[in-house]
C-alpha cells in the first residue's frame, strides 16, 4: 500500500480541531487514497464498491427501505419511533454525531429495537464536497466514535449531510470502510409541504429496491402525520419493509450519479 507523510503543520492543525483519534484517521485516509484512481472508460473507476453512492437496489422482490435522518430535537424522534414500533416496521436511522451525544437515551431506545439499525449522518452538518479529504475523514470519524460510545457498535454506512458528496469525499469515506447511502425517493418532508404531499411523493416514487428518504428531526413537523398512511399504502401494494443492510443483501446496488 502506498503511504505518504502527513506534514507536521497539518497533523497539528487536525489534532487541535478534531482531536487525536480523528486526526489520525484523517491522516490514514489521506495515505490510502494518495495513489491516483484507476481509469475506466468513463473517467476514474471506483477503487471499491464502497466508493459507489447507493441510490437503490436492483431486485425483483418488493422490498423497500425507509430511512430517517435525525440531527435536531427531542419531539419528533419518539413519535416516529413509536409509530414504527407499533407497526413493527424495520427502518434505518442516520444519526448525526452531536445529536447522539446530546440525547443518548433516545439513541439507546432506537438501538434496543431489533429491527432498527443505526448508521451515521456525519458530525458537522456541512457539505462533504467542501471539506476536503482530511476534513471528511475527521467529520465521519467523530460521528462514528459518538455512535459507538452510545450503542457499542461503529456504523458501516454514511449518509452525507444534504446528500452532498464528491469523488474525493467518496474515496475518503470508503477508506474508512463506510458505504455511502443516498436515496431513490425523496419525501421532501423537511420542507413541511403538507401531509398529503409527503404521502403522494413517497407513493409516486416507491419501487422495488427503493431507499426512501424521510426525517425525524423536530424541524420536520409533518412526518409523523404522513407516516401511518405511507405504511398502510405501501403494505397494500405488497411491499415488505427492510433495513438498508437487508436491502443491500437482496439485490445489486445501483449508483447515484457522481459529478
Amino acid at each position: 500500500m502506498l503511504t505518504i507523510a502527513v506534514p507536521r503543520r497539518l497533523a497539528v492543525a487536525l489534532g487541535r480541531t478534531f482531536g487525536v483519534a480523528a486526526a489520525a484517521a484523517a491522516a490514514l485516509s489521506l495515505a490510502r487514497y494518495a495513489a491516483p484512481p484507476a481509469m475506466g472508460a468513463h473517467g476514474p473507476a471506483p477503487a471499491s464498491a464502497l466508493e459507489v453512492p447507493v441510490r437503490d437496489v436492483a431486485t425483483s422482490q418488493r422490498d423497500i427501505a425507509l430511512t430517517f435522518d435525525i440531527s435536531w430535537g427531542t419531539v419528533m424522534p419518539p413519535k416516529v419511533v413509536g409509530i414504527l414500533r407499533r407497526e413493527r416496521v424495520p427502518a434505518t436511522f442516520f444519526l448525526s454525531g452531536p445529536w447522539v451525544t446530546a440525547h443518548p437515551e433516545l439513541v439507546r431506545e432506537i438501538a434496543a429495537v431489533p429491527y432498527f439499525e443505526i448508521e451515521s449522518h456525519g458530525q458537522a452538518h456541512v457539505n462533504f464536497s467542501g471539506l476536503g479529504p482530511a476534513g471528511v475523514a475527521a467529520n465521519v470519524e467523530r460521528a462514528s466514535a459518538a455512535i459507538a460510545a452510545v450503542t457499542g457498535r461503529r456504523p458501516t454506512m454514511i449518509r452525507p449531510p444534504n446528500g452532498d458528496y464528491s469523488r474525493a469525499s467518496l474515496r475518503a469515506t470508503a477508506a474508512l470502510g463506510m458505504r455511502t447511502i443516498i436515496w431513490g425517493t425523496d419525501s421532501l418532508d423537511w420542507m413541511n409541504p403538507g401531509v398529503s404531499t409527503i404521502v403522494r411523493r413517497v407513493l409516486r416514487g416507491a419501487h422495488p429496491g427503493d431507499i426512501v428518504l424521510l426525517h425525524a428531526s423536530d424541524t420536520c413537523r409533518q412526518t409523523d402525520l404522513a407516516l401511518p398512511e405511507i405504511l398502510a399504502q405501501l403494505r397494500a401494494r405488497g411491499y415488505r419493509f427492510v433495513t438498508v443492510a437487508q436491502l443491500l443483501r437482496a439485490g445489486t446496488p445501483r449508483a447515484h450519479s457522481v459529478s
